[in-house]
């Protein structure tokens, strides 16, 4: 079978899993990784990779209450610049009112579905892109979520 274009998450079912897109390492090249994890217990790096994973989630919810607002919209929310903003209590703005207060983004769910695939020996970007499809239309039904929220233009292509 032979392909004429980039598989997209809508027909990644068309492809067979040995199928691999432009890869931007060199088959000789060091794992950059390798001398960190040698010196790392497995629990120190469990805790450094859930540290990454959860700062990351706080740091998206805590962000969507000013996500894709400029300073000056930032500037008249909360005028009074030594005060931090209010986590849950934010002022709701168009986009940030389609999250439950205190929720993540799709950014983080996103990171969400690139460490799952990594836990994977054989994790790729076809399996990335079917857990990818899957959140589109279900996301984490086990936190609630029914689809895929902030699904951006590219990513729905």
């Amino acid at each position: 079978m032979k392909y004429h274009k980039e598989p997209t998450p809508m027909d990644v079912n068309n492809y067979p899993m040995s199928y691999n897109t432009h890869d931007s390492t060199e088959s000789d090249d060091k794992d950059l990784l390798d001398p960190i994890l040698k010196k790392l217990h497995k629990g120190d790096l469990i805790d450094r990779l859930l540290g990454c994973a959860y700062g990351q989630a706080l740091s998206d919810a805590y962000g969507l209450s000013t996500e894709f607002e400029d300073r000056i919209t930032v500037a008249t929310m909360y005028p009074d610049n030594t005060q931090i903003i209010p986590f849950q209590d934010y002022i709701l703005t168009a986009h940030s009112s389609r999250w439950t207060r205190g929720d993540w983004t799709d950014d983080t769910d996103q990171g969400v579905l690139i460490l799952e695939t990594l836990t994977y020996p054989n994790g790729d970007d076809i399996m990335f892109a079917k857990k990818l499809r899957h959140w589109i239309y279900q996301c984490f039904s086990e936190l609630g979520d029914c689809r895929g929220m902030g699904l951006g233009a590219n990513v729905s292509q």
